[in-house]
Formats: structure tokens, C-alpha cells, sequence
């Protein structure tokens, strides 16, 4: 009678692995740093370069309705 492995899951590749193994032996992640959580998804999209597009997708739409009720008369 054997013991039963005790097996973790590779936090980036979800491969089994042994348990306080500090390297996957599937994708070869470093284990002993802890992978931080992901930022939410606003966060993500709190950045100078994603409001910049926005404004500039705002004000080219409302070009665009301008030129479109100028050029109808």
C-alpha cells in the first residue's frame, strides 16, 4: 500500500504538479514567487493612452454628426 501524491496545480498552466514544488516542471514557472492577482478591469482601463482614445473617438463622432446635419440642408 502506497501513500497518495499529494499534487498542486501550476497556478499559470494548471498542469498537476507536486505539491511545494518551486518550479513547473510542464511550463518551467519559477513557483517560489507568487504570481499576483490581475488587476480588475477598470484598472486595466485607467490609463492616460485608453482615455486619450476615447476623447478622440468622441470628438471624430461628433465631427462626423456635424458634417452630417450640415451637409443634409
Amino acid at each position: 500500500m502506497t501513500a497518495p501524491k499529494v499534487t498542486d496545480r501550476c497556478p499559470l498552466c494548471k498542469e498537476p504538479i507536486a505539491a511545494g514544488a518551486t518550479r513547473c516542471k510542464h511550463c518551467h514557472a519559477d513557483l517560489s514567487v507568487v504570481p499576483t492577482k490581475s488587476k480588475p478591469l477598470f484598472a486595466k482601463l485607467n490609463t492616460f493612452r485608453v482615455g486619450f482614445m476615447a476623447g478622440a473617438l468622441f470628438a471624430l463622432t461628433l465631427v462626423l454628426l456635424l458634417y452630417l446635419q450640415c451637409r443634409g440642408e
